[in-house]
């Protein structure tokens, strides 16, 4: 019979290649060819254990190290995963459960035999994501992938800095970042950067934004004035709302007063015949002539179905300003909502994230959530990375932040020494028959001299 790896993953019959960082009492099995992937520490494990017998100390080397008993021979190149297995909020524990199914089948992909991945609970908590560091370190853990949570990553960093460990954490907080925490994650920034030089490469100059009034909406905010700004651009008016959609109305009522492009009088929906009716002029007389040709808008879901439609509604002539967006944009849904049409956001390519998506869904039954490629890409570097380095070298500074960058589950990405991340994103555009990528993903990134 043919055992394929969706099965394996999938059934019990990875147990050859499993084992339990803190179970017992199971007997020697023949050498794996493949990764080892230790068991996340049951929870339920409320009692003390009792005093390993012979059979369970031979699991870890004199160091106190986790070593299986089939690695008796190689040193384990032992790699960290700190997850929210048993975080409070059921979403997490989920996300965290796919992560987890994602590193497996990263690990399976590389198929280094020394590779060892040690999977340990964060509990969703800051102290339980440093006592997770913490023991990880103690079972040898020479890099440590996650935590996930901002809070979890900021308690971590530092067990992992004292061990002079690095860590490759899920987190887009750049105020933990660097001095050897690296955040491969999606900020926002990135995605501003894209679509903001995209835009202005179409001869777009004059920006107006609509953004939710949160931490996320500020960060948008900043970054899209910069990109305007470097650029030489100009942000004509920033509206900020709370997000509901009746708090949504008066903000954009305002915006739409900044727009270039206004539906003549006579064809709007109130025209009531005053052809004489003049419209009064945005605040600060800057005149239509002066307005926005583009909007950003990062929203997303119920939210952005609700806000969309309010710029067309307040006589904006949305055939002549073009919507920008995020890439939560990437949303079959929105297709279905013509104030969205021939909008433009930055994303992964989809041709490129949907071979992950269709080999993890073999393997697991059901597709990823989007923060499963992080563990994946994140385990997939370091057993390729601890396969061809030197003990010594791999998981360097210059190993990790490799200026030529990785090729992984969405495209192209880098670490920086800084510990930030940089990715190459596609424009894509909403049109009614699909979205469809407008400008390609780069292959390669710059290199300085």
């Amino acid at each position: 019979m043919r055992v394929t790896l969706a099965a394996i993953l999938k059934t019990g019959l990875a147990a050859a290649f499993l084992i339990g960082a803190t179970a017992c009492g199971t007997s020697a099995p023949s050498r794996p060819q493949g990764p080892v992937i230790a068991q996340p520490e049951d929870p339920r494990d409320v009692e003390p254990l009792p005093e390993p017998d012979f059979e369970e100390k031979s699991r870890y080397d004199r160091r106190g190290f986790v070593r299986p008993r089939h690695m008796s021979e190689d040193e384990p190149v032992r790699v960290a995963l700190l997850l929210p297995f048993t975080a409070p909020n059921e979403a997490a524990q989920r996300v965290a459960s796919a992560m987890f199914d994602a590193a497996q089948l990263a690990a399976f992909d590389a198929g280094d035999d020394r590779f060892l991945l040690i999977p340990k609970d964060t509990k969703g908590r800051p102290d339980g994501a440093a006592a997770a560091a913490r023991s990880a370190l103690a079972d040898g853990a020479e890099i440590i992938l996650g935590p996930l949570f901002s809070e979890s990553t900021a308690a971590a960093a530092p067990v992992a800095r004292a061990a002079e460990a690095p860590m490759i954490a899920f987190s887009s907080d750049l105020k933990v970042a660097g001095d050897g925490v690296y955040l491969l994650s999606f900020p926002p920034e990135l995605e501003i950067q894209r679509v903001t030089d995209y835009a202005m490469q179409q001869e777009l100059t004059r920006f107006g934004l609509l953004a939710p009034l949160s931490e996320y909406g500020s960060r948008v905010s900043g970054a899209f004035a910069q990109e305007i700004f470097s650029r030489g651009g100009v942000l004509v008016h920033e509206e900020r709302y709370q997000q509901e959609p009746e708090l949504m109305l008066e903000p954009a009522k305002r915006l739409a007063r900044y727009s270039e492009q206004i539906v003549p009088l006579e064809l709007r929906h109130e025209f009531e015949g005053d052809r004489t009716a003049t419209e009064p002029s945005p605040e600060g007389g800057a005149g239509y002539t002066e307005g926005y040709q583009a909007v950003l808008m990062p929203e997303q879901g119920t939210l952005l179905r609700a806000l969309a439609p309010l710029l067309p509604y307040y006589n904006v002539d949305i055939t002549r300003v073009k919507l920008l967006g995020v890439s939560a944009w990437n949303n079959p849904r929105l297709t279905r909502e013509p104030a969205l049409r021939g909008g433009w956001f930055a994303a992964p390519d989809p041709a490129i994230t949907r071979n992950f998506e269709d080999r993890y869904a073999a393997a697991f039954g059901a597709p990823p959530p989007r923060l499963a490629s992080l563990a994946y890409d994140a385990t997939l570097l370091s057993a390729r990375l601890g396969a061809t380095q030197s003990r010594r070298n791999r998981f360097s500074v210059r190993s990790i932040a490799d200026p030529n960058g990785y090729f992984g589950a969405d495209g192209l990405f880098r670490l920086n020494r800084d510990g930030s991340v940089e990715r190459g994103l596609a424009i894509l555009e909403i049109q009614p028959g699909g979205i469809q990528v407008i400008d390609p993903a780069p292959r390669s990134f710059a290199v300085g001299f």
